[in-house]
């Protein structure tokens, strides 16, 4: 049996790959992706409504302005995008934890069948973008649909 060789840079990517692990388990993996200047993907759920024949998708998006997202249909594509901000919190900051997720998002989703881009609407209410797109016979050209704000209850 052959002697081990010896590697002299074992010990620097043993330590090497214990910091990596102590930041991710101190940040997080997305708030290394964010410190970076990378972007998010809101949480979403997307559903179709039988008695109505609509797709729906509802997005997690609080703290971000209707004005700040865009909503583009293309086909079967659905993209929103657009920026979450915190203007309190800039400048230096020591953060003892930091879990919401700011900067530029963009969240992409197939939709499971084509639908009426002329019809579809979408609202805002409680931090929730909510997008309802009826289903259409065939898919049609892209199109922007614009956000309407409703007011809490």
């Amino acid at each position: 049996m052959a002697p081990k060789k010896h590697n002299p840079f074992a010990e620097f990517e043993r330590l090497s790959s214990e910091i990596e692990d102590m930041f991710f388990r101190f940040y997080g993996g997305p708030r290394l992706r964010i410190m970076k200047g990378g972007s998010f993907q809101p949480l979403a759920d997307v559903y179709f409504v039988k008695k109505t024949k609509t797709v729906i998708v509802k997005l997690e998006i609080a703290g971000i302005s209707p004005d700040d997202a865009r909503l583009t249909i293309q086909d079967k594509n659905l993209v929103i995008e657009g920026s979450r901000v915190d203007p309190e919190h800039e400048g230096e900051k020591v953060y003892q934890q930091m879990e919401i997720d700011y900067g530029h998002f963009k969240r992409q989703i197939i939709l499971p069948v084509p639908v009426d881009v002329e019809s579809a609407a979408a609202t805002y209410r409680d931090g929730f973008l909510t997008i309802e797109l009826p289903v259409a016979d065939r898919a049609a050209t892209a199109i922007n649909v614009p956000i309407v704000v409703k007011e809490n209850k």
